[in-house]
């Protein structure tokens, strides 16, 4: 969907009431002949240019709030999420659940990752490197 300034909004309909053609403001402005027929139909019905407040459920956390979280699991990110919400708390007094937590790590591509498994030697797997390496030394 294409959105519209307050100053491109204005010059739709002027040139709409200056006896313009769809097509013709479409061509001049370049903007979608759809695009601007939506407009002159919202300022016919509400004779005003204002957009309407959209629906749906603010944001949460604010960019400020995501800085701080991303400080957070910089420091030590070996944590799991539910500590990490703990953390977030503590510093910003802001309830959160994990579940925003994470999404708000995703939407700044931090993602969990399980770290790869690296068997220990033993005591005669470290007598045979020191030994293979006293030999190669010089």
């Amino acid at each position: 969907m294409y959105h519209l300034t307050e100053s491109q909004r204005g010059e739709i309909i002027g040139l709409y009431k200056d006896k313009q053609s769809l097509s013709k403001i479409s061509k001049l402005l370049k903007i979608y002949r759809t695009t601007i027929s939506r407009t002159i139909k919202n300022y016919l019905n509400r004779n005003n240019l204002t957009t309407l407040p959209k629906t749906g459920c603010p944001k949460l956390l604010t960019s400020k709030d995501k800085t701080i979280l991303k400080k957070i699991v910089k420091k030590n990110n070996k944590k799991s999420a539910e500590q990490i919400r703990n953390k977030f708390i503590e510093k910003t007094n802001i309830e959160v659940s994990t579940k925003t937590i994470r999404r708000n790590l995703h939407e700044m591509n931090i993602f969990s990752r399980i770290p790869a498994q690296k068997p220990l030697l033993n005591d005669q797997q470290r007598e045979n490197r020191l030994k293979w390496c006293i030999e190669r030394k010089d």
